[in-house]
């Protein structure tokens, strides 16, 4: 009798001027798993859905991304997700949805409030490339935990963290690093964070180190002819 598939549920959150990619780059990759299988480990693969608030996101440079599911619908469904990833933008994209408090920022509280590990014994992951860090700390969950962002976006995750925290007495810190697995937050919600585009990769690579196999790891790095790191 074969053994059931452990699939990876992964929610991609999007919004108007969100890097391409931010998560271009790990759907690229997480795809090249799911359609290359795996001889360490050959009934993993992940199921990628791209969430946002309307149908049709208009990403930079004019690229526009039909959604899978509107962030309402997400909501009652989050509990599915096994990995939550938030890319990032440039600042005059990502401080207006932090001034109104967007409802992305809700998604990623109540992502990072879920319980975990899952129903299914899997622990869920928040998982965050360049800018997507600010919106992490705007939402006010990151507390206790290392983190990282873009070079040029370090002191507004610092800023943004101290003023989305208050009275926390569970410090965070912030480093320049190309990628960091940051520790766990309160829920039990692993936290992965990546600096830009290509630490995306690597940090994405890593994940899949980590869920699947460093062979497999390597052998989508080959396959996209990138030097992984």
């Amino acid at each position: 009798m074969s053994s059931p598939k452990h699939y990876y549920k992964v929610g991609i959150l999007l919004f108007n001027g969100v890097d391409i990619l931010d998560f271009a780059g790990p759907i690229e990759i997480l795809s090249h798993v799911s359609h290359n299988g795996n001889p360490d480990a050959p009934d993993r693969m992940f199921e990628i859905v791209t969430i946002g608030q309307t149908n049709a996101i208009r990403a930079a440079g004019s690229l526009t991304i039909q959604t899978d599911i509107l962030l309402e619908e997400a909501r009652g469904k989050l509990s599915e997700y096994d990995i939550l990833l938030v890319p990032g933008a440039p600042p005059a994209i990502v401080k207006p949805l932090i001034d109104s408090n967007s409802p992305e920022l809700d998604i990623i509280r109540e992502y990072a409030t879920l319980p975990s590990p899952n129903v299914h014994g899997k622990r869920r992951l928040l998982f965050s490339v360049c800018m997507g860090a600010i919106l992490l700390g705007a939402a006010g969950i990151l507390e206790g935990v290392t983190v990282t962002t873009h070079h040029r976006g370090l002191d507004l995750l610092r800023e943004t963290t101290s003023r989305a925290n208050g009275n926390s007495q569970l410090p965070i810190e912030v480093v320049q690093k190309r990628y960091i697995d940051g520790g766990v937050l309160k829920s039990g919600v692993e936290l992965l964070t990546a600096g830009g585009i290509s630490c995306g990769l690597d940090a994405t690579l890593h994940l899949v180190k980590n869920l699947v196999s460093v062979d497999m790891a390597a052998f989508v790095a080959r396959l996209m002819e990138y030097n992984w790191r």
